[in-house]
């Protein structure tokens, strides 16, 4: 995969010496790993930015990439093997302030060996943890309100096998790019754990699964997983804090006359009493059949009932319905609500 030097630096083809430093220096500042921890996008970058420089600072590859266009030159180079991208294997260059880190750049000086001096004689990069990674979580209303534990897989990044993560491979006695990560250094493995959701887990609620994400490097610890809840909808339950609501249907005669009928629960069915002369619409309370968060955190679950009327009524029942209708008449007042 080839890039446009110029592009990747924000300066023209008339662009000098001097204007090319210039672009790389201020986004290397802006780019540079160890100012963005993590951060792979950053990391992609700084790459890009420093291959840019590699080629538009040395004149015979800039000369090269402008007479043989970009995908010659990749495929050619300056000595007919093709380009080689900037080696970042052993970690990108460690400063412990920017400009001191850009002094050495341009300034001629020896980096490494300045470094060493500074930061003491056969240390090391300094450790980089790794990225963190976001993935949506998908939910069962059930699994978000009572909590557990579940399955989950995903596709993360890791460093690739075949180049170790340099994304560049020798062959033929040269750095050519890895054909495995496409030069990238990371390829995606599928990846799969057991999470513990928490009881009442939320729309858009992140949870953070530490050590689980991107590997460190140099020592450093690796990123983590960070899950965003998506609650699919249910068709009996619907949620009000830690309240949880559903309607049930109810036979006319057990509103009239009271009685007995089953609700769902978030952990099976349960018996509900209807009490004489409920009226349609009545919302009934079971305490502490809600959401449970412990330590004396729970909801209740409320039930509506909804009337349902006969069907097919005889015309003997007509009868009886109206010695009904003048035994326990209903006001119109009532009617109104």
């Amino acid at each position: 995969m080839s890039l446009d030097p110029y592009k990747t630096l924000g300066v023209d083809k008339k662009a000098d010496a001097e204007a090319v430093k210039k672009a790389y220096r201020r986004l290397a500042l802006k780019y540079h790993p160890d100012k963005n921890p993590g951060d792979e996008s950053a990391e992609e970058k700084f790459k890009e930015i420093s291959e840019a420089y590699d080629i538009l600072s040395d004149p015979e590859k800039k000369a090269a990439y402008d007479n043989l266009g970009s995908e010659r030159f990749y495929s050619m180079g300056t000595d007919g093997r093709g380009y080689q991208r900037p080696d970042f294997s052993q970690g990108f260059p460690q400063f412990d302030d920017l400009n001191d880190f850009l002094n050495q750049i341009f300034g001629g000086g020896d980096f490494s060996s300045a470094k060493s001096q500074k930061r003491g004689r056969g240390r090391g990069p300094s450790p980089r943890k790794g990225s963190d990674h976001e993935y949506p979580l998908q939910l069962s209303f059930l699994d978000a309100a009572r909590g557990g534990k579940i399955n989950i897989s995903f596709d993360l990044p890791q460093p690739c096998a075949r180049c170790g993560g340099s994304g560049a491979i020798t062959r033929q006695n040269a750095l050519r790019g890895c054909p495995e990560c496409g030069g990238l250094g990371r390829v995606k493995k599928n990846t799969e754990m057991t999470v513990t959701i928490p009881a009442g887990a939320t729309e858009g609620q992140r949870l953070r699964i530490k050590g689980k994400g991107g590997s460190g490097e140099f020592g450093g610890a690796s990123g983590d997983i960070i899950l965003t809840v998506r609650i699919a909808p249910d068709r009996v339950f619907k949620r009000d804090g830690l309240n949880i609501l559903v309607e049930k249907k109810v036979g006319l005669y057990t509103l009239l006359l009271g009685g007995k009928t089953e609700v769902p629960t978030l952990n099976g069915r349960t018996s509900l009493t209807v009490p004489k002369g409920t009226q349609n619409g009545a919302k009934l309370r079971l305490k502490g059949l809600g959401v449970s968060l412990g330590k004396g955190k729970t909801g209740d679950m409320i039930v509506t009932l909804k009337a349902v009327l006969p069907v097919n009524i005889p015309a003997a029942a007509d009868e009886e319905f109206k010695k009904l209708e003048k035994l326990a008449p209903v006001e119109e007042a009532s009617l109104d609500g």
